[in-house]
């Protein structure tokens, strides 16, 4: 299905109007590049052993569930690329000139590798490590071939248990970002919720922090509950919705 004309030319005065823009991303700018999702019907929740894999207790006590468990997304996240919705984020900021302000809940960082500028990864990335002892802070590229294969990542300084950077539950979030985050809505003069279905918190409360008299548009397969205080809803491909909004421009 194509977007309206209609709501797409709306969509584009908008993004052209507009001098800096705070865009919410979730899981579904991610799943066009072919990473699962987590709540859906078929969501890596339904096809992990349990979410519970993701509980920092149990991480800390069986490591060895975790790595075996998020190897097969390991590998869809290293090999995904960017997709046209990623892309066209990046285009606003870099060829027509508009601060975007990417606040996002995905630990993909598809977001950076398109070329966004500024980048919120409020629950983290699979880029670095650290140390559960020492607190050294790695690369994961260094360990590419110990995530592939789901084997417990040690410290090369300590031999301590590495974790990934992203949050985990009974974890605060990374404190920077949020607070980039909780900016990037202050500061919004649109805002654009990309892909999330706004059930997860704090993040679903971020779109709250801005300001009631800016346009609200929101790109989502299904409907969520901030559908009916949004100037523009679109249920569609998030890249083919921003894909024909830039060829308005």
């Amino acid at each position: 299905m194509s977007p309206v004309p209609d709501k797409v030319e709306r969509f584009a005065e908008y993004l052209k109007k507009a001098d800096r823009i705070a865009v919410l991303t979730g899981a579904g700018i991610s799943t066009e590049s072919g990473i699962p999702d987590f709540r859906s019907a078929d969501g890596l929740y339904r096809t992990m052993a349990s979410a519970e894999i993701f509980d920092i207790e149990l991480f800390q006590k069986h490591p060895e569930k975790f790595y075996s468990t998020i190897a097969p997304v390991w590998r869809k996240i290293l090999n995904a690329e960017p997709n046209a919705g990623h892309r066209a984020l990046a285009e606003l900021e870099k060829k027509h000139r508009k601060r975007v302000m990417v606040v996002t809940q995905n630990i993909d960082s598809l977001h950076i590798r398109a070329g966004s500028g500024e980048v919120a990864e409020i629950h983290g990335s699979f880029r670095t490590l650290t140390c559960l002892e020492c607190e050294n802070n790695v690369s994961s590229d260094r360990f590419t071939d110990g995530l592939e294969a789901g084997r417990i990542l040690r410290c090369p300084v300590c031999g301590g248990l590495l974790k990934p950077d992203i949050t985990f539950y009974g974890e605060p979030l990374p404190p920077a970002p949020f607070a980039a985050a909780e900016r990037a809505m202050w500061e919004a003069r649109l805002l654009l919720v990309l892909g999330t279905s706004l059930v997860v918190h704090p993040a679903a409360s971020l779109p709250r922090e801005c300001d009631s008299g800016i346009p609200y548009v929101i790109v989502n397969k299904t409907e969520t509950w901030f559908d009916g205080r949004c100037d523009l809803v679109f249920h569609e491909s998030i890249g083919k919705v921003m894909s024909a909004a830039l060829e308005c421009f």
